[in-house]
């Protein structure tokens, strides 16, 4: 039982940070975008997409998220394997 609840738990710590760091880049991603497209309508800078810049900027967020998310993750599988063992 104690075994399933650490487990239970460290997967909700993978998906909260899993959503906290896809939330943060995507909002990094939208915040890029508008700074681009005020320098294209000032004409100091090429006009922008906006499709073109959140395609990436959402495959970066999900690559970036997974990796911290997998990393929690296994760290949460070796503290439970260390509880097991000792």
């Amino acid at each position: 039982m104690r075994t399933r609840v650490l487990v239970l738990v460290w997967m909700g710590v993978a998906v909260t940070v899993w959503n906290g760091f896809y939330d943060l880049l995507i909002t990094r991603g939208t915040k890029e975008y508008l700074m681009r497209s005020a320098f294209s309508r000032l004409g100091e800078g090429p006009s922008v997409s906006m499709v073109d810049i959140m395609a990436q900027t959402s495959h970066d967020a999900v690559f970036t998220a997974s990796l911290w998310a997998g990393f929690v993750l296994a760290s949460g599988w070796a503290t439970i394997w260390l509880v097991r063992r000792g």
